[in-house]
C-alpha cells in the first residue's frame, strides 16, 4: 500500500515536463485553428465591405482582405484572447486541462495580466527561435522555459483525480 501523500499546495504540485508542456500546446492549436475559422467566417465579409474590397468567392483570392492589417490584427486579438481569458480566469487552457497543466505565480496565485501580457509575448518567441525558449528548461534544474521566467510563473501537473 504506497503512503505517499497527495500534494495538498501549488508549490508542493511536480514541474511539468516540456514534453507535456508542448503536448498541450499541441491540443490549444487544434481550439485556435477552431477559433480562426470562426473569425475568418464572421471578419471577412467585414473586411470586404469595410475595406471596399472584392473578396468575393467567385473570385477566388480573398489575399486582399486577409492580408490587411485589420483583419490581421484581429486574428492575432483573437489568439492572445483565448490565452489571457484562460490563464487568467481558469490557470489553464484546454490543452493544459487535458495534460492536467495549471500555470501560476510560484506562490499558486493566479497570473495578473502584466504577467499574461509578458507570457503572451515572450511565448511565441520562445518557439520562433527553433523551440531554443522551450528546450533550454532541459538544462535548467526548475524546467523553466524563457515565457516561465519573464512572467515570473510556473506551470505544475495536477494530480490524477481519484475515482
Amino acid at each position: 500500500m504506497s503512503t505517499s501523500k497527495t500534494p495538498s499546495s501549488f508549490p508542493e504540485l511536480p514541474i511539468a515536463s516540456i514534453r507535456r508542456r508542448l503536448a498541450a500546446l499541441m491540443y490549444d492549436l487544434l481550439i485556435l485553428m477552431g477559433l480562426m475559422m470562426v473569425y475568418g467566417f464572421i471578419a471577412l465579409p467585414i473586411a470586404s465591405v469595410l475595406g471596399g474590397l472584392n473578396c468575393q468567392p467567385e473570385a477566388m483570392d480573398y489575399r486582399p482582405c486577409v492580408g490587411g492589417p485589420i483583419y490581421q490584427l484581429g486574428a492575432v486579438a483573437v489568439i492572445a484572447g483565448y490565452f489571457f481569458w484562460s490563464w487568467r480566469v481558469a490557470g489553464q487552457t484546454v490543452g493544459m486541462r487535458a495534460w492536467r497543466l495549471i500555470l501560476a505565480n510560484p506562490d499558486g496565485v493566479q497570473l495578473t495580466w502584466r504577467q499574461c501580457i509578458l507570457r503572451a509575448i515572450v511565448a511565441p518567441l520562445s518557439i520562433a527561435c527553433l523551440g531554443l525558449g522551450y528546450f533550454s528548461a532541459w538544462a535548467r534544474s526548475d524546467k523553466a522555459s524563457w515565457h516561465d521566467l519573464i512572467s515570473e510563473s510556473q506551470v505544475r501537473v495536477l494530480p490524477k483525480r481519484k475515482k
